[in-house]
């Protein structure tokens, strides 16, 4: 398995024509571990430079989306972790370049948290929350905002707790402002107690950070 260092965007180039070839097979019961192989060699070119030459990489992981989905989504644990941890390594290493590939995979990982198996709804959450931290981006929020009326507490936790990191992690919220009160109005009305709870405290912290806005959505 190549540990090499992604040096130039050609190198890069190279690399993702090998692991496209692993990546890109049909998951059997014997060829899944292929699969596996080449996203743990993604994730090593990822952490050895490759990120570096952004434009190369998510041009390269965005003609590879539709395996790298369907990989997250597969019932085998241990193939769907290596494809989060992916993900989650991405968005940690292209930080705000990753912003074109939220629309690709956060509604993969959301989904994700609405199953009942928590290794995967942990796992999921956690890379949804690299992203908010790392991309600054504002495009995350309407897919949390629109997760919040999901019938799985799950999910709706997850989303929840979501909007809550992105108020901590974003300073100014422009536009996006009647998301996070149409946010805390569906969370206040809640059927799950912690979701009620995180609600109150998406609450504190947009009385916090948008003082001027309080006393008209109140």
């Amino acid at each position: 398995m190549s540990i090499r260092k992604c040096s130039s965007p050609s190198a890069l180039k190279t690399e993702l024509g090998v692991i496209r070839r692993k990546v890109s097979v049909q998951e059997t019961g014997t060829s899944w571990h292929i699969i596996e192989q080449g996203i743990i060699q993604l994730i090593q070119c990822c952490k050895n430079g490759g990120c570096t030459f952004a434009t190369e990489m998510v041009a390269g992981i965005r003609s590879l989306s539709k395996p790298l989905n369907t990989a997250m989504n597969s019932e085998r644990s241990r193939l769907s972790g290596a494809t989060i941890e992916l993900i989650t390594a991405l968005s940690v290493s292209l930080s705000p370049a990753f912003e074109s590939l939220l629309s690709i995979f956060i509604p993969t990982l959301l989904r994700l948290c609405a199953r009942t198996n928590k290794v995967y709804t942990s796992r999921a959450k956690a890379s949804i929350f690299a992203m908010i931290k790392h991309t600054q981006s504002t495009s995350i929020l309407p897919y949390l905002a629109a997760s919040i009326h999901n019938k799985s507490p799950s999910l709706r936790l997850v989303a929840a707790e979501g909007v809550l990191a992105y108020l901590n992690f974003h300073t100014s919220n422009g536009t996006r402002t009647h998301l996070i009160e149409n946010v805390i109005q569906s969370t206040s009305e809640d059927a799950s107690a912690a979701v009620r709870a995180v609600g109150k405290t998406i609450y504190k912290a947009y009385r916090a950070l948008l003082a001027d806005s309080v006393e008209r959505f109140v």
